[in-house]
């Protein structure tokens, strides 16, 4: 009995920490849209304030950065994790919020993917067919962004999905406590790769506070909360309260900016989202059965 109520509260606790994550982290592209200054300007900055951020918290919590215990998988996932920065800022300017986040939704099946091409960890039959099934959902959204301005941007979440995708991949292969100081340094890392087209000056304060609050309070508490949640709970679990976030992000930008999504990616991005809904629950629900 005893075990059951912790494993409940352990649950609820990891409830609440992935939905508190997924609620912060879905005002982040309407902040970038408010902001009048280029991409490079708010990749730099963002990066380097989460970077700074989560460097005092490290070294606050540990004395030191475990810079020298840092292995290979640690180096893929600092790489992948700027590049989520580099390509998700840069997607946000230049596509719909909704297709950013819709693309986005797709990389949990996409690090299957990459883990069978990588690591050789095959993906069941009910992944590979999920993956083709959102790869249909893809096509359509990208299908109404060819006669618009919009696939660039398309072209550009789908490198966000990628990067997160191998982000994903590399986490499993790192020591939990290692990652606060991935998140660090590929947030600096991001930063240094951006600062020559950075521009030096900010257009105005209303800029600055909402860079502030992007990269000392929303993405760290957000990056932070959506990693220790998946400690508390399934994985499948995790992916399904994250898809919140493909709700709730357009839903932000249309209150405040009146950008409503393109059909063709009301169309594919149900699909998408069911798929990842469903395939999250099939292996939650096989995950629950006796050996």
């Amino acid at each position: 009995m005893g075990s059951h109520t912790r494993a409940s509260r352990d649950y609820r606790k990891g409830l609440v920490l992935t939905a508190g994550g997924t609620v912060l982290a879905s005002f982040e592209g309407l902040l970038v849209r408010l902001v009048s200054v280029d991409s490079w300007t708010v990749i730099f900055w963002r990066g380097i304030l989460l970077g700074l951020v989560m460097v005092a918290i490290v070294i606050a919590t540990r004395k030191r950065l475990p810079v020298k215990s840092l292995g290979l998988p640690a180096l893929a996932a600092i790489v992948s994790f700027a590049g989520t920065i580099l390509f998700f800022i840069s997607a946000i300017n230049a596509t719909t919020v909704a297709n950013t986040l819709v693309i986005a939704g797709a990389a949990p099946l996409f690090a299957a993917l990459l883990g069978w091409f990588l690591l050789g960890e095959r993906p069941a039959r009910e992944t590979s067919v999920a993956v083709v099934v959102v790869f249909a959902g893809l096509a359509v959204i990208f299908s109404g962004s060819l006669q618009t301005a919009f696939l660039t941007g398309d072209l550009l979440a789908l490198g966000y999905a990628l990067s997160l995708a191998g982000y994903y991949v590399a986490l499993q292969r790192c020591p939990e406590e290692q990652i606060p100081s991935i998140i660090a340094f590929g947030g600096i890392l991001s930063g240094i790769l951006v600062w020559p087209m950075a521009s030096s000056t900010l257009g105005t304060m209303n800029d600055l506070w909402i860079l502030l609050a992007l990269g000392i309070v929303i993405v760290p508490a957000a990056t932070m909360l959506l990693s220790w949640g998946p400690q508390y709970m399934p994985a499948s679990h995790v992916t399904l309260i994250m898809m919140l976030e493909i709700v709730l992000g357009p839903l932000w930008v249309w209150m405040v900016l009146r950008e409503a999504p393109p059909f063709t990616t009301v169309c594919g991005g149900a699909l998408v989202l069911a798929t990842v809904i469903a395939h999250s629950c099939f292996t939650a629900a096989r995950a629950a059965k006796p050996a």
